[in-house]
């Protein structure tokens, strides 16, 4: 009966202890990325709210009006937090492994955990600037999300995808500086077919066939869909979204124990 019983007590434990492992992880992430001064710490959550802001200020000042009667500086801010989530992401990549190597040492970490550490910094960051706004324009705008769950639901897709695409880019930064030269390039290139700053049902027929290939189109959409419910006709595929996820994760994760054994620790 012993020998029934450890296996099952075992899992959480080891749950557990993986939980620690990645908590400290993200502490030393903190630490490293913004100093150990309280300042360092709030421009954690200040830069994708600067940024976000100040996007769509300049539009809103821009004066032009959009489809569907939407407010500027409300679609251009929430337009580029999650856009922000994915770059963040996506852009730190390539040096997170040789920024970190020095952690493999220890047993209980992997690199599947220093990524996850920084990723979960990363969606914290962006998650607390997301709420400041999504305050902000009920305060001052009297802009609620129509449905809060769906732009939550919609945000953790675009972390999905971001952590798949991620691990695949860390992986291949072992073998090659020609992630860390390119990676910049593309998210700065991506970013207007992103969706970030568009509605697919803007676009002419034949268009809108065409992005909605791209993921994450379909995450932003689900995104506005939770803010704007049927104000304006939105565009996605939960099956196709979750599909990508799926495929960017399991071979994000292959390439990284590939990856693992060119390491010299």
């Amino acid at each position: 009966m012993n020998d029934d019983v450890a296996p099952r007590a075992g899992l959480p434990a080891c749950f557990r202890i993986q939980a620690r492992v990645i908590g400290a992880l993200m502490i030393r992430e903190m630490g490293t990325r913004f100093g150990r001064d309280n300042l360092g710490y709030l421009w954690l959550f200040f830069e994708p709210m600067m940024l976000g802001s100040t996007i769509g200020f300049l539009h809103h000042l821009s004066g032009h009006a959009m489809p569907g009667g939407l407010e500027p500086f409300f679609f251009w801010t929430m337009g580029y937090i999650p856009f922000y989530l994915f770059r963040g992401i996506v852009n730190r990549a390539p040096s997170a492994i040789a920024g970190n190597q020095s952690l493999l040492y220890h047993r209980h970490i992997s690199i599947f955990d220093i990524m996850t550490s920084r990723h979960l910094l990363e969606s914290a960051s962006v998650g607390i600037a997301l709420l400041f706004f999504l305050l902000l324009f009920a305060a001052v705008l009297g802009t609620r999300p129509q449905n809060p769950g769906l732009v939550l639901f919609g945000m953790l897709l675009t972390l999905g995808l971001s952590h798949g695409l991620a691990m695949l880019i860390a992986a291949g930064g072992v073998y090659t500086d020609l992630f860390d030269r390119v990676t910049h390039l593309f998210t700065y290139l991506f970013m207007g077919v992103s969706g970030a700053f568009f509605m697919v049902f803007w676009l002419p027929t034949e268009m809108q066939e065409a992005v909605l290939l791209i993921p994450t189109v379909h995450c932003f959409e689900m995104v506005r869909h939770g803010l704007y419910g049927t104000q304006v006709p939105t565009h996605y595929s939960l099956p196709y979204i979750l599909a990508w996820i799926a495929g960017l994760n399991l071979l994000g994760m292959a390439a990284l124990r590939k990856a693992r054994r060119h390491l010299i620790i």
